[in-house]
């Protein structure tokens, strides 16, 4: 049983800790769950996560004696999280929930929903189009030279990485809109940060991915396109009042830095002017 918090009324810090104690403990038992059952089940993810895998590399080895044992382990957690992330997100919500009001509420509980979906479909994504091309790729370069042995625990820990990426970063547009709903982003910076928002998915993906060009950019530019998204979606949360107070203010800022720019201009032409008039008198003397 969670104690939840209400913001009625202000409450000790010692509070909110139980309340984030009782809620990890419960999403834990959860996950050890899911992981239990996923880890019994091993069968079914490894062969779906070998699938995408090109046959001419379809056998693979292990060299250590401990790398089938903690490869199961891996893939039943990532299972696990999958299975658990309606339930992970439900007590996320019902942590902040209690601060909100009543519209806020109704808004912030359909990221429970949509946050399951969009991190279903980033997997989901990556399995049926990333996974392919990039194997397909990475695993025939240099095969017509050299002999390659793909290993469960090599495979398994990029599979595992790469799905678990794009599944988290396919919640960007969820994080974007409730930020702007409350008020702590606004539409207008995210077009006027557009260039260095594409800067940023690249770094981004170079972080979240292994380090080759085609993956990075398999994820790269569709966490853009999810900006994007994002950004058109988050204008039909937004308030109004911030939108149009983000505009006043650049235009204002434009102003100053226009009389700035203008006051340093004339500043220099009485700065040229002054010379020449102390240079003629220099001479007429």
């Amino acid at each position: 049983m969670v104690k939840e918090v209400q913001f009625t009324e202000k409450v000790p810090i010692s509070h909110h800790l139980i309340e984030i104690k009782d809620r990890v403990i419960q999403v834990s038992l959860v996950v050890a769950l899911f992981f239990g059952l996923s880890f019994y089940f091993i069968d079914i993810p490894l062969l779906w996560l070998e699938d995408p895998l090109p046959k001419q590399f379809a056998e693979l080895t292990f060299i250590t004696p401990t790398e089938p044992f903690f490869t199961n382990m891996k893939v039943a957690f990532m299972c696990s999280v999958f299975i658990s992330m309606p339930w992970i997100l439900f007590h996320l919500w019902g942590f902040i929930a209690p601060g909100l009001k009543v519209k806020e509420k109704k808004i912030t509980a359909l990221f429970v929903f949509f946050g399951t979906i969009f991190f279903l479909f980033g997997g989901v994504f990556c399995y049926f189009l990333v996974l392919p091309l990039g194997l397909k790729f990475l695993l025939a370069y240099g095969s017509n030279f050299w002999k390659m042995q793909v290993t469960i625990g090599f495979y398994f820990s990029f599979v595992v990485k790469l799905i678990m990426a794009f599944a988290f970063a396919f919640q960007t547009p969820l994080i974007m809109v409730l930020l702007t709903k409350f008020g702590v982003i606004n539409t207008v910076k995210m077009k006027l940060y557009r260039k260095w928002a594409f800067l940023g998915t690249f770094a981004l993906a170079a972080i979240l991915t292994p380090p080759d060009i085609i993956t990075q950019v398999l994820l790269a530019v569709p966490l853009y396109g999810l900006y994007e998204f994002g950004m058109i979606v988050s204008r039909f949360f937004e308030d109004p009042k911030n939108r149009e107070l983000a505009i006043r203010q650049m235009q204002a800022e434009a102003e100053a830095r226009r009389a700035a720019k203008e006051a340093a201009k004339t500043a220099a032409e009485k700065r040229k002017t002054a010379a020449k008039r102390k240079k003629k008198s220099s001479v007429t003397s």
